[in-house]
C-alpha cells in the first residue's frame, strides 16, 4: 500500500505538467531498471530540470521523491535563512528552497553530476541564490576514488579501496570552506547531509561550525552510516535533540544552552 501511494504521488506530479513521457519512463524503470534514451528537460513543482539519458534524474526532479524528507523541510522552511546541501546531486532541494527565497550552498563531488547541478541552477535563473561547489564534504582535504553509478547517479559513492573507483573526486572539510560563505552566526541554518556513508566524516569536518553556530538543524540520511554513529558524533561537539523523519533519515536540532 505504501508503495502504491508513493507511485500515485509520482504520477500525479507528472500529470500536473502533462509529462506523459516521464509516466511511461517510470513504468519502464520499475519493470526493467532502464530509463529514457535521450537527454530531456522537464518541469515539475520544484522547477525545471535537465535529465540525463539512461539515468533516474527524472525521479530526483519529482516532488514526490524522498517525500517524507521534503515534507519535513517544507513544513519548516520559514524557520531557515540558509540551506547547506551536502551531496546536492542534481540540485532538487536547493532549487526548491531557493525558489522560496532561501540562500543555498550546494556541494557535489561527482564531476558529471556537478555539471547537471550547475545547468539546473541556470535553467531556473537561481545563480544569485545558489552557490555550487565542485567537491564533497569530509574530515580532510583530499582526493577520493569514487564509484559512479551511471543509472542511479545519486548513489555514487567513495570506493572502499583507494583507486578502485571510476573517477577521482575532491573532498574538503566544511570548516575550510566556511569563511568564504559569509554565513552569520544569527542565520538559521538547515544542513542537509546525504553523502552515501560519509556522513560522520563530513560532520567531523564541520566541528568548528557546529560548535560556534547556534541555530543549526541537520537532516541526515542514516542509511549507510547508522543513526547511532551520527548521534554520537554530533553530541561530541554540542548537545542535539533528535527525531525520525523516515526509515532512512533523521533530524538533529542543536540545543542552545544559556550560560
Amino acid at each position: 500500500m505504501n508503495k502504491l501511494i508513493i507511485y500515485l504521488r509520482y504520477f500525479y506530479e507528472y500529470l500536473k505538467f502533462g509529462d506523459f513521457i516521464s509516466i511511461g519512463v517510470s513504468f519502464r524503470y520499475i519493470v526493467s531498471g532502464k530509463s529514457h534514451k535521450s537527454d530531456r528537460i522537464i518541469r515539475t513543482s520544484m522547477g525545471t530540470f535537465f535529465c540525463r539519458k539512461n539515468t533516474n534524474d527524472f525521479q530526483f526532479a519529482n516532488l514526490a521523491y524522498e517525500w517524507n524528507v521534503k515534507k519535513y523541510i517544507l513544513d519548516h522552511y520559514k524557520e531557515y535563512t540558509v540551506i547547506i546541501d551536502g551531496g546536492a546531486c542534481t540540485g532538487d532541494y536547493c532549487i526548491m528552497l531557493a525558489n522560496k527565497d532561501i540562500r543555498c550552498f550546494a556541494f557535489e563531488p561527482v564531476p558529471n553530476t556537478f555539471d547537471v547541478l550547475t545547468k539546473n541552477i541556470e535553467l531556473n535563473k537561481l545563480s544569485v541564490k545558489i552557490k555550487a561547489f565542485p567537491f564533497g564534504l569530509g574530515d580532510k582535504n583530499k582526493q577520493l576514488s569514487f564509484v559512479f553509478n551511471p543509472v542511479n547517479t545519486g548513489a555514487s559513492h567513495s570506493a572502499s579501496v583507494q583507486n578502485a573507483g571510476d573517477l577521482l573526486a575532491e573532498i574538503r572539510t566544511f570548516d575550510t570552506v566556511l569563511p568564504d560563505l559569509r554565513i552569520n552566526t544569527d542565520d538559521r541554518i538547515l544542513f542537509k547531509l546525504d553523502v552515501e556513508g560519509m556522513e560522520t566524516e563530513a560532520l567531523r569536518g564541520a566541528t568548528s561550525f557546529i560548535q560556534n553556530y547556534p541555530n543549526i538543524t541537520f537532516v541526515i540520511e542514516d542509511k549507510h552510516s547508522g543513526a547511532g554513529s551520527i548521534k554520537e558524533t554530533l553530541n561530541s561537539f554540542a548537545p542535539f535533540e533528535f527525531g525520525i523523519i523516515d526509515e532512512f533519515n533523521i533530524f538533529a536540532k542543536k540545543i542552545n544552552q544559556i550560560l
